[in-house]
């Protein structure tokens, strides 16, 4: 990969969906982080989150959507005001998170987290 910016920035906008995974990724809580043995991991949704920076900062809730194509997470209960009037959910910024308790219904998630197959 380049050192340019301009590159790197290029590069990011154009990956393909399946390479964006590592972009929707959130550092866990210090007792998962223990349990788990891993700094981040990628939301999901089910995954129960609280927001760290911006005006919903202390809110706790649950992931309702994950876009890849975005690269952003809404979570429930951290809307915005529409120009009509109606609540709309507000996309944030999966580093703007910490994933305070895993969906872990997905057995290869499960597995992988574990590091049963590494």
């Amino acid at each position: 990969m380049s050192k340019q910016p301009r590159k790197q920035r290029t590069a990011t906008r154009e990956a393909p969906l399946h390479e964006r995974q590592d972009e929707v990724r959130a550092t866990l809580a210090d007792d998962l982080r223990e349990e788990y043995d891993q700094r981040n991991v990628r939301v999901n949704v089910g995954d129960t989150v609280e927001v760290l920076r911006g005006d919903h900062a202390g809110t706790e809730g649950e992931v309702t959507d994950v876009d890849l194509r975005a690269t952003t997470v809404e979570v429930e209960d951290v809307t915005t005001e529409a120009a009509d009037g109606e609540e709309v959910p507000r996309p944030l910024d999966a580093s703007n998170l910490r994933v305070t308790d895993l969906d872990l219904e997905d057995e290869r998630r499960a597995a992988r987290l574990e590091g049963d197959n590494e």
